[in-house]
């Protein structure tokens, strides 16, 4: 498994975000993301500063741009648990090789994602294509299926 993959995590959106409340979930439109250790900031696709993750041992922290806290996920080896701002459980991600399956709270498919090399293409729940990611050096920038560019992570 690449570092890129196990560092998948999955962005989820609540129904308690407002629409103008920007964060990394509603940047990716509620897509899987990919973080890595330390602090990571994203941006809208205008450039406008969208959020923030922070991790501290296998726990990562979601912050909107106001610097509110969005949403939590604990990882281990192959998995990730997913929780909103409230702390209630909101899904989890697991993964084998360079896939990554992802499940809402009530235990459902949610899509999957596909890592080869520096890039990871995002598919729904029943296989449709949905987005890509593509990651050169401490920048990913996200793509939706059209190829819109949607925003950036910077580590």
């Amino acid at each position: 498994m690449t570092k890129f993959a196990y560092t998948l995590i999955l962005l989820t959106l609540t129904s308690t975000l407002l629409a103008a409340d920007k964060s990394p979930s509603q940047l990716l439109g509620g897509k899987p993301a990919a973080t890595s250790s330390g602090s990571s900031q994203f941006y809208d696709g205008h450039g406008s500063f969208a959020g923030r993750s922070s991790t501290s041992g296998s726990t990562t922290r979601l912050y909107n741009s106001n610097g509110s806290v969005t949403g939590r996920v604990d990882s281990t080896k192959n998995s990730t648990k997913v929780y909103d701002k409230t702390g209630s459980y909101a899904g989890r991600t697991t993964t084998s090789g360079g896939t990554t399956s992802f499940y809402d709270k009530r235990g459902s498919f949610n899509g999957r994602s596909a890592t080869s090399g520096n890039s990871t293409k995002f598919y729904d729940s029943k296989g449709a294509y949905n987005g890509r990611a593509e990651t050169s050096g401490g920048t990913t920038k996200y793509y939706d299926a059209t190829g819109k560019f949607t925003g950036t992570k910077k580590k």
